[in-house]
């Protein structure tokens, strides 16, 4: 278990290929998993378990279906595993340094304060938000051997089809 997240720790460290990731699809659906539970660890003082757990499973699989798409445009398919697995593995990662953050963050603001108020842990988090773009993009490039420009856009175009699904089926804020 501990080599895994030393390999997906090198993955968001950038000194491990996304190659180097076994082809497995019971560590896919654990760190799957993983990620859905601690993204919903990091939604959870602002939003019901219930609903976190519901935001961490579509970003879960809005990625998992983007990627196929584009590996398989591609003619890469037979990448989707090693690929989703890596992706993540490093995003549970991430989203693991950013738990403690969103919960002090969550005590520094007051019950009455309306809006979002910029605190040091919310600029930690934006900052890991940026790194994990960049591991996730670094990743996709390496699969789909694309410009990192273009990693990048699928990234971010993964981000706003799960925020316009997210917005239709339960509103905005």
């Amino acid at each position: 278990m501990t080599s895994y997240f030393r390999l997906f720790l090198d993955l968001c460290l950038f000194r491990q290929p996304v190659a180097n990731v076994p082809r497995s699809d019971t560590l896919l659906l654990v760190t799957g998993a993983t990620a859905i539970v601690t993204g919903a660890l990091n939604a959870s003082p602002d939003e019901h378990l219930s609903s976190a757990l519901f935001l961490g499973a579509a970003q879960i699989l809005v990625f998992a279906i983007v990627i196929w798409i584009a590996l398989r445009l591609r003619g890469l398919r037979e990448r989707w595993t090693q690929t989703m697995t890596g992706i993540y593995g490093a995003v549970t990662v991430l989203q693991i340094l950013t738990i403690p953050l969103s919960a002090w963050h969550a005590r520094l603001i007051p019950l009455e304060a309306q809006g979002m108020a910029l605190t040091p842990p919310l600029l930690a988090i934006a900052a890991i938000s940026i790194w994990t773009l960049a591991v996730m993009s670094s990743v996709l490039k390496q699969a789909m051997q694309i410009p990192i420009a273009a990693a990048v856009l699928i990234i971010i175009g993964c981000q706003l089809l799960l925020l316009m699904l997210v917005f239709s089926m339960i509103g905005s804020p």
